[in-house]
C-alpha cells in the first residue's frame, strides 16, 4: 500500500510495509493434512482480529470487522460440522 500526501504542489508518498507471519506447518499424515492450513488460516484471521481493534478511524474500523466477519464465518464453514470455532 501506498499513502501520498499532497501538501501544496508537492506530493509526498509513503509505502506502509505489510505484516507477513512466515508460519510454515509440516503436512501430518497419515490422516487428514488439511489442519495445518486451518490453523494457520485461523492464526491469520484471529491475528487480524486483534489487530482491527487498533485502527482509529471508526469507519475503517467497522469496514474491517464486517468483512472479518464475513471472513469467519466462511473459516467455520470451511472448517466443516465436526470442527468447533470459537471467534474471541
Amino acid at each position: 500500500m501506498t499513502i501520498c500526501i499532497k501538501i501544496g504542489p508537492i506530493k509526498h508518498c509513503f509505502v506502509i510495509p505489510i505484516l507477513q507471519f512466515p508460519v510454515h506447518w509440516k503436512i501430518p499424515g497419515p490422516g487428514p493434512v488439511n489442519y495445518p492450513q486451518l490453523f494457520q488460516d485461523g492464526m491469520l484471521l484471529a491475528s487480524l482480529q486483534v489487530a482491527s481493534k487498533d485502527i482509529s478511524d471508526e469507519h475503517v474500523r467497522g469496514a474491517l470487522e464486517s468483512g472479518f466477519a464475513s471472513a469467519a464465518k466462511a473459516f467455520g464453514k470451511r472448517a466443516g460440522d465436526h470442527v468447533s470455532v470459537e471467534m474471541g
